[in-house]
């Protein structure tokens, strides 16, 4: 089973937790390997937003993933949110000042609001 749920919402890349505990190794390092791909999948329109509205729990070891997952977004261009951080994590990422790091929200409409419209397609216009 993936760790991660990926789907799009208008033209941003929507990536959610399947598992409430992210706290071991092998879960961790799955997810690592999820997160090397969506860059790509989030390269067309440059928007991609990790929702963490089903994590309650989550390993130290995880904080490196996400941000080696933004400095490869950094890298490609990508414009990368984080939204719906449960207060026990949140307080973590404040503590490492994470939250002058990253982008992030308190839910997914804010998020998805702050990427700005939605482009249209060249072919699409009318």
């Amino acid at each position: 089973m993936n760790a991660l749920e990926i789907t799009e919402v208008n033209d941003v890349v929507v990536v959610s937790f399947n598992h409430s505990k992210v706290l071991d190794e092998a879960t961790i390092r799955q997810i690592g390997e999820e997160f090397s791909t969506l860059t790509l999948e989030a390269a067309a329109e440059r928007k991609l937003l990790l929702n963490f509205s089903n994590v309650a729990f989550m390993a130290s070891a995880m904080i490196g993933k996400i941000l080696v997952l933004n400095k490869q977004c950094k890298k490609d261009r990508v414009d990368l949110k984080l939204c719906s951080i449960c207060p026990n994590i949140m307080e973590v990422f404040n503590l490492m000042k994470l939250n002058k790091v990253l982008k992030i929200y308190d839910n997914a409409e804010q998020a998805l609001e702050a990427f700005g419209p939605t482009r249209k397609s060249w072919f699409h216009r009318s």
